[in-house]
């Protein structure tokens, strides 16, 4: 059975590439089953890299110099090189793991040339132009719907080349987030709510050409169901394993209490929730290390800049920074507390499964997927610094310590997977 996979990114492009990509590549090289993504870099144009245990396709195309909305999710250039990928490598299955600057229409493509199509849910990408179902205030979102999208990203279906033209002067200026107020303000009109409905239409199809969709938590499942979006017959929840070792964590010894997050910085992180909370414990009783890259967020500029610099000045705590795979068995080492402290409904982090390897508490918000893979974590509301400073201090109070160690092998996982082809097939 051929098998090709699609995914927006990879380790071998991106170092920094998070758990999704990170999954794929370890997917790929148990199977040595070709991948193909997406890069910007020039020139534009497919080429295949065979540098590593199984065959990487990039289509190359460059960003548009004046983007409008549908270059978010419509990218001829991609189902283009996805429909030459197909015939060179003729695979029975094509595997979708993300869909963000691929284009929408790929799963389309993909069944229309005779392939079984499967795709994973990793996120609410599909659903959501965010990505997280959270909207612009940072309220979790209900589900897509034309109205909604649209008053959500209205400066964004606003766009038009004349309209980024004034961005750049705006950005120059240092007005460019009120400049884009100024777009969102008025209310979407027929246009503006046509072209929200045309993304929505777009995720319909895919997941419709889709002879199955798979889900890594019963959260995102039930969710996607109950939007309508996937009919239950297709839907399958099917658990993710961990993609490279991660050894048990050696004696905590003495101390104060680590606690560790891991993740992008970003708002629907919360991290910075958990920093106003750790603030509120007595100095030098526990130390934060905050790991993961700055990023840019959509309506919030500055917003990594401005953590990191809170971070520099509360007392024990640190930005770590960004780091590779062979600082991560390392990096759980020396925690004894990972902390999801996401005002998303996270579906099933990579991350959280590493700290449950290394043998590392956990501390998440009550919301999402992560309580499934992590039953005994202790669970708070999200966006609420006093609880989760509360859960902070009660950790504090067990001390050092660890819990056992748990497994999330990949062979089951393949196994599994290898069943649900081979029954499309």
């Amino acid at each position: 059975m051929r098998v090709l996979h699609l995914v927006h990114g990879s380790p071998r492009l991106q170092p920094s590439a998070g758990g999704t990509e990170r999954y794929v590549d370890a997917l790929a090289r148990a199977t040595a089953a070709p991948v193909l993504t997406r890069s910007t870099s020039p020139p534009a144009g497919l080429v295949r890299l065979d540098d590593g245990a199984y065959p990487l396709w990039v289509a190359r195309v460059p960003s548009p110099a004046a983007p409008v909305f549908r270059d978010t999710w419509s990218v001829p250039a991609v189902e283009a090189a996805l429909s030459d990928v197909l015939t060179r490598e003729r695979p029975d299955i094509v595997h979708i793991h993300h869909l963000a600057h691929l284009g929408l229409g790929c799963a389309v493509r993909a069944r229309a040339a005779g392939a079984r199509v499967v795709i994973t849910l990793h996120d609410y990408h599909l659903l959501c132009v965010r990505g997280q179902l959270v909207d612009r205030d940072l309220s979790r979102c209900d589900g897509p719907a034309p109205e909604r999208c649209a008053a959500c990203v209205a400066e964004h279906l606003r766009a038009a080349p004349g309209l980024h033209r004034l961005g750049r002067i705006a950005g120059a200026l240092g007005v460019r987030r009120a400049a884009r107020g100024l777009v969102a303000a008025p209310p979407p009109g027929p246009a503006i709510i046509a072209r929200a409905a045309d993304r929505i239409a777009a995720a319909r199809r895919a997941l419709e050409a889709a002879h199955a969709v798979l889900s890594p938590s019963s959260d995102l499942a039930r969710r996607v169901s109950a939007l309508g979006f996937v009919a239950p017959e297709r839907l399958h929840v099917h658990d993710l394993p961990l993609v490279s070792p991660i050894p048990p964590a050696p004696s905590a010894g003495d101390g104060p209490l680590r606690f560790l997050f891991v993740g992008s910085l970003i708002p629907t992180k919360g991290p910075d929730v958990l920093v106003e909370a750790f603030s509120r414990l007595p100095p030098g009783v526990a130390t934060l290390t905050v790991r993961g890259p700055p990023a840019a967020f959509d309506g919030q500029p500055g917003w990594s800049e401005a953590l990191i610099q809170r971070l520099d000045d509360t007392h024990g705590a640190r930005w770590g920074g960004v780091f590779g795979d062979d600082e991560r068995a390392a990096i759980y080492a020396d925690a004894d507390v990972l902390v999801v402290p996401s005002i998303w409904r996270e579906n099933s982090p990579l991350v959280v499964r590493e700290a449950l390897a290394a043998g590392l508490r956990v501390i998440t918000s009550d919301i999402g997927g992560v309580s499934e893979i992590a039953p005994n974590a202790r669970r708070v509301a999200p966006g609420a610094p006093a609880a989760l400073a509360a859960a902070l201090a009660a950790e504090v109070g067990l001390g050092r310590g660890r819990a056992a160690p748990r497994a999330f092998p990949m062979a089951p996982h393949l196994e599994t997977l290898g069943r649900i082809y081979r029954g499309l097939v």
